[in-house]
C-alpha cells in the first residue's frame, strides 16, 4: 500500500510541475515588451499577384495603455507604389489581455471607440496571449455581411514576425506574412 502511495505521489508531483510549466509558457508578455521600433518586409499573395511591401511598426506606451503605429508601402510590378499608415491608441479594459481602441473624441476631449453599426469605420481590438499582440479589426459592410482584418505581431529573437488575414463572411481574402527587425532603442 504505501509503494502504491509513494508511487502516486511521484505521478501527481510529475503533473503538477509540467501543468505549471505549461502555464508559464503560456503567460502572456507583457505590452512594455513590444515597445519599441521595427522594419522589415512582407509578400502579399492574392489574386491580383504577388506583391512586395516595406513594413515598419512602433509601439509604445500612453498614459492609459499603449500606442500603435504602422506604415505599409505597397510596391507592385509596373505600377506606383502605395503608402497607407494608421495609428491607434489602445486603453486598457476590464478585461486582462484586452485593449480597446479609441479613436474618436467625444464631445469633452476623452477618446472612445466607434460602433460599427452607425459608422462605415471598423471597431478595433487589441489581445495580447503568450509571445504574440493581435489587432482585430472588425467591419460591417453593406448588406449585413462583414470584414475582419487580423494583424498578429509575434515577437522572435530578430524582433517581430507578422501575420496578417483578411476574411470577408468567412472566406479568406488576402494573406500576408513578413518579418521585421527591431531598431535600437
Amino acid at each position: 500500500m504505501r509503494t502504491l502511495i509513494s508511487g502516486l505521489a511521484a505521478v501527481l508531483a510529475i503533473l503538477l510541475a509540467v501543468s505549471a510549466s505549461t502555464v508559464a509558457a503560456q503567460q502572456s508578455r507583457p505590452i512594455a515588451d513590444y515597445y519599441g521600433s521595427y522594419v522589415g518586409q512582407s509578400v502579399s499573395i492574392n489574386g491580383a499577384g504577388i506583391s512586395a511591401r516595406d513594413l515598419s511598426v512602433t509601439i509604445k506606451p500612453t498614459k492609459e495603455g499603449f500606442n500603435l503605429t504602422w506604415v505599409t508601402v505597397i510596391h507592385r510590378k509596373g505600377k506606383k507604389s502605395r503608402r497607407k499608415s494608421y495609428s491607434i491608441d489602445f486603453t486598457k479594459t476590464p478585461r486582462e489581455g484586452i485593449w480597446g481602441s479609441a479613436v474618436r473624441r467625444d464631445a469633452f476631449g476623452g477618446r472612445r471607440s466607434v460602433d460599427p453599426l452607425r459608422e462605415d469605420v471598423p471597431f478595433v481590438w487589441a489581445t495580447l496571449k503568450g509571445a504574440t499582440l493581435t489587432v482585430s479589426a472588425l467591419l460591417i459592410i453593406e448588406g449585413g455581411g462583414y470584414e475582419l482584418q487580423t494583424y498578429e505581431r509575434t515577437l522572435i529573437k530578430e524582433g517581430m514576425k507578422l501575420s496578417f488575414t483578411r476574411l470577408r463572411n468567412g472566406e479568406r481574402l488576402k494573406q500576408i506574412t513578413g518579418m521585421m527587425s527591431r531598431m535600437a532603442r
